[in-house]
């Protein structure tokens, strides 16, 4: 694991984003676009290695009120962020000016109710890697401990219907939770949204996003499609749909806040399995589906815990 790796990327996008000057592929300024590369994504494996002092708590003692590891783990965007399948991090691809052209601007918000999640308590973390303790603490396997509230821990259920009573949870061939049948019979991918365990449900939650959502769309007939988000001309988190294999990958972090004073950073995931295609039936165009009645998916904040939210997109030509 390189979990150091990963934070020190995500935190440099955002510093670059902080003093860029923009660029063609942002909706406004001069530069060089960015390209969405079709297969496998590469990029360092997260990672911060473990530091602090490791002896003096345990990061199941729910009475220590900071983590093992205090090299930024409490950070939203570095305790915001997944594991992947194969334990490689997507990363932001270029999108070539050749190939795609712009095709609407936007912001994105959520909306409607949202739905509080429950953590592990103990066990592996997710796609087995690291482990949970109490108050969604993880542990990577070098050692470095990230919380609380890290959804590497969130609990997945295999034994029900899924959430709002649609299709069927169970485990995967390898051991797995979480695999989320369809009401058709077709089988998804384990650590399905359909399969968390979930809590109380309210209607306070709203959360806002300032980075702005620039649409490009592909001009050789494919029917590929890349939306950026962009943070003072920087990309911060991209939506790449594959009008071939219709599915959709997703890479980066959409920091948002809430309405609370003062106001509580909140961050989605965008290689969460919710927003990039993890195996099984195909997800298909989710930008689509977020510029429509949107797409559930998961947002967390070191504080107060993770949530199921509607985020969706609203685009001008």
């Amino acid at each position: 694991m390189s979990r150091f790796r990963l934070a020190t990327v995500l935190l440099a996008t955002l510093t670059l984003a902080a003093c860029s000057d923009g660029g063609p592929t942002s909706p406004s300024g001069t530069g060089t676009r960015d390209v969405p590369v079709n297969g496998p994504r590469g990029g360092g494996t997260g990672g911060i290695s473990g530091g602090g002092d490791t002896t003096s708590t345990n990061p199941g003692d729910t009475t220590s009120t900071t983590p093992v590891d205090t090299a930024a783990a409490g950070d939203p965007i570095v305790n915001g962020t997944w594991t992947t399948p194969g334990d490689s991090t997507p990363v932001i691809q270029s999108v070539d000016p050749g190939v795609y052209d712009p095709a609407g601007t936007g912001t994105a918000a959520t909306s409607g109710s949202s739905t509080a999640l429950v953590f592990q308590t103990s066990g592996a973390g997710l796609y087995g890697v690291g482990t949970c303790s109490a108050n969604g603490w993880w542990t990577d396997p070098d050692g470095g401990v990230f919380g609380p509230h890290n959804p590497n821990c969130l609990s997945y259920g295999s034994d029900g219907t899924g959430n709002g009573g649609n299709g069927q949870c169970v485990t995967s061939a390898t051991g797995q939770p979480g695999l989320w049948i369809n009401p058709g019979g077709q089988e998804t991918h384990p650590f399905h949204s359909k399969c968390l365990q979930v809590g109380p449900t309210t209607t306070s939650l709203a959360l806002t996003f300032t980075p702005q959502a620039q649409l490009f769309t592909a001009t050789d007939g494919s029917g590929n499609r890349v939306m950026n988000f962009y943070s003072a001309g920087a990309p911060v988190a991209q939506l790449s749909y594959d009008g071939n294999a219709n599915t959709t990958s997703g890479a980066g972090i959409l920091v948002g806040t809430d309405g609370s004073t003062p106001a509580g950073t909140w961050t989605i995931f965008f290689g969460q399995p919710a927003l990039s295609y993890a195996g099984g039936v195909v997800n298909g165009d989710l930008i689509s589906d977020l510029t429509g009645s949107g797409v559930k998916v998961v947002a967390c904040n070191t504080a107060i815990g993770c949530s199921l939210v509607n985020l969706q997109l609203a685009l001008v030509p």
